[in-house]
């Protein structure tokens, strides 16, 4: 069996991965992320094989992973997820009638799509949850970029799923909760009950600052030299540690759940088992950092991410099975600032709490992860939740 599982994510902008030791008490210990070249890949579909590869070699020797199987998290916007019901109840039934039952509702040909079903509940009109469709080209794509870096893929899983079971290690199997994962390009809205997803939005939208012209950089170096001039004759002024929050202290301390295994028979009619009691200490995560400014571009996509917020929360509480929101969480880009949060809050009206992959996972006490790494990792670290798939 192996000591470690490891997962990744090939994003637009970069490759990330989180490697985790297995046991009663998984800790991170390895963790990275290596920016891609412009026009490398597109919302997690590859567009230059050779230069993700690359990527992805680099990141195993600059993080020092060891191992080479891996859990790929896919998100984006040419991904399916849809409610779906049917009245079989054998998982294996299920998945072999999925192409016939569903083949008016995708965007592509049955035969060129990738297809999954994720039960959610059971009752006497049969057993209801969530279709997932991707393009198979686009996943082969995906495999082949890992293989040519010497990497397996043994497990597919998306995002969103991991982020509906880190609901359940931060608030328990009886919470529900929203995550909200702000990503650079694509953010997922994910509200679940013990890990078991009740509702997902994947939201197509670009929070990035348009890269500086030549007058702006030149300025931006004159401004540096000048900082730097001044710091050498300057006092150092004293600055007061930031604590983290206490609910992200004792997030951290969530161990694994066993997640679900498939083609038992039977569904879930319920949430999921509670996740396995944490370790004695756990160490406390590196405080997510607050950025004081945003760029205008960077702020109006925040403001436009909102908005499709306040849309989704509204149409997901007028549903009849809606169950009200507990607390929500919140991880990604700007993940901390308290603008942001101010404004979410206002929209979920629950308390929101920033999480990274540490508030997720204990880190090793050998590893540490810069605050805005850790951040953005909290996506990739929540597909080892609940062990392999």
């Amino acid at each position: 069996m192996a000591k470690t599982q490891v997962a990744v994510e090939i994003t637009e902008t970069s490759v990330r991965a989180v490697e985790v030791s297995v046991g009663r008490a998984p800790m991170i210990v390895a963790a990275g992320e290596v920016p891609l070249p412009e026009g490398a890949a597109k919302d997690s579909e590859i567009l230059d094989r050779d230069a993700v590869a690359v990527a992805l070699q680099r990141l195993w020797a600059d993080a020092r992973i060891s191992s080479r199987e891996v859990v790929l998290g896919v998100g984006n916007r040419r991904i399916l997820v849809r409610e779906h019901s049917t009245q079989l109840t054998n998982p294996v039934h299920i998945r072999q009638s999925l192409p016939f039952e569903v083949q008016d509702r995708l965007p592509v040909p049955v035969d060129q799509a990738v297809l999954d079903f994720v039960p959610t509940r059971q009752d006497d009109r049969g057993v209801h949850g969530l279709l997932v469709a991707a393009v198979a080209e686009h996943m082969e794509e995906l495999v082949g970029a890992l293989e040519q870096a010497k990497l397996r893929a043994t497990t597919i899983d998306l995002v969103a799923f991991g982020q509906a079971r880190a609901l359940s290690a931060l608030g328990g199997p009886e919470q529900t909760g929203l995550f909200l994962g702000i990503g650079e390009h694509t953010t997922h809205i994910v509200i679940a009950t013990g890990g078991i997803p009740r509702f997902v939005r994947v939201v197509p939208i670009d929070i990035v600052a348009p890269a500086p012209t030549a007058e702006e950089r030149r300025v931006a170096d004159e401004a540096g030299a000048a900082s730097a001039a001044a710091a050498s004759v300057a006092t150092p002024v004293p600055v007061e540690p930031v604590e983290p929050a206490p609910a992200v202290v004792a997030a951290s301390r969530a161990a694994y759940r066993r997640g679900r295994s498939a083609d038992t028979g039977e569904y879930p009619a319920g949430p999921a088992a509670a996740p396995a009691a944490p370790p004695a200490v756990a160490p406390e995560p590196a405080p997510i950092p607050e950025a004081a400014a945003l760029h205008p571009a960077v702020q109006a996509a925040l403001i436009d991410m909102v908005g499709r917020l306040r849309s989704t929360v509204t149409f997901y509480r007028d549903r009849p099975d809606a169950v009200p929101i507990d607390v929500t969480w919140v991880a990604g880009a700007h993940a901390a600032h308290p603008r942001l949060l101010e404004a979410i809050a206002k929209v979920v009206e629950t308390a929101v709490l920033p999480v990274a992959a540490s508030g997720l996972i204990a880190p090793s006490s050998h590893l540490v992860l810069p605050p805005d790494v850790d951040a953005r990792l909290a996506g990739t670290a929540s597909l080892l939740l609940g062990g392999a798939r």
